[in-house]
């Protein structure tokens, strides 16, 4: 449920101007991350927030949809900082 409200936000604002939009896009990004993360009760390594989301927004920036783009790039995270079960 909170994944899709946030995903709803993230579109709405995915397709609005860019420059001033990109902090809450990245805000918003974050907040589902962390929420994912805590909800799989994992501790995520350091960064791996911040590359997910910097990835999702280049992306995204590159005409990506959105779900291609969340796919992408925790693939990616999932590559580049594996977790501990």
């Amino acid at each position: 449920m909170i994944a899709a409200v946030v995903l709803a936000v993230i579109v709405k604002v995915a397709t609005a101007p860019a420059a001033a939009e990109e902090n809450t896009i990245r805000r918003f990004c974050m907040a589902a991350f962390e929420a994912a993360m805590a909800n799989a009760g994992l501790t995520p390594p350091e960064g791996m927030g911040t590359f997910t989301c910097d990835c999702f927004l280049e992306q995204v920036s590159q005409g990506a949809d959105l779900n291609e783009a969340r796919e992408t790039c925790k693939t990616e995270a999932a590559r580049r900082f594996p977790l501990d079960s």
